[in-house]
């Protein structure tokens, strides 16, 4: 499980991950790294996911990369809208069914899950517990500053927020952040 924020600004568009990949073996939670890549370029969208990590998909398991990589193969023109509708459709045909996901282009989010597709200026996704934290303290997003300044300050308030809560122990490593600004193809 992680923690993602995403945003939608008048400049463009920011998400915003942990890094932490954990396991469970025996009811006992395991860190297996702080550095796993969770913020993933899919066609000329950014994308992240807070949920499993590991699915199987055509009786093998994939990786989330992986099954992104397969996934943008077989969807190479579609337009971030499209996108969003297309990979619901697929939560149907995978175990990502509980993964919940952002997608965003230029200065559009996307909030995407297995029931509804949502366009949304400001979403965290994870850790249920972690999710109300975050939105307890830092109930709204001021989206004024460049794209740069917002997306270091939206990566300053995860990182303190990640550092202030260790009681959420599946989340945590360095925070990574990406941004799409409206200049972008």
């Amino acid at each position: 499980m992680t923690i993602a924020i995403g945003v939608s600004t008048g400049n463009g568009s920011i998400i915003a991950t942990d890094s932490r990949l954990t396991m469970q073996l025996k009811h006992r939670l395991f860190v297996r790294s702080d550095a796993t890549t969770k913020i993933f370029q899919l066609n000329d969208c950014l994308l992240a996911t807070a949920g499993q990590y590991n699915l199987k998909f055509n009786n093998q398991w994939l990786s989330i990369k992986e099954f992104l990589l397969n996934f943008t193969a077989r969807h190479p023109d579609l337009t971030a809208a499209n996108l969003a509708n297309s990979l619901q459709q697929e939560l149907a045909n995978t175990n990502l069914a509980s993964n919940d996901f952002i997608l965003a282009k230029n200065n559009s989010v996307w909030h995407i899950s297995d029931q509804t597709i949502t366009k949304t200026p400001y979403i965290a996704i994870g850790q249920q517990a972690a999710v109300a934290e975050f939105y307890n303290l830092y109930p709204a997003f001021t989206n004024t500053g460049t794209i740069e300044l917002l997306a270091t300050e939206l990566k300053n308030n995860l990182t303190h927020f990640i550092a202030a809560h260790p009681q959420f122990g599946k989340i945590g490593g360095p925070v990574q952040i990406a941004y799409s600004t409206n200049n972008d193809a």
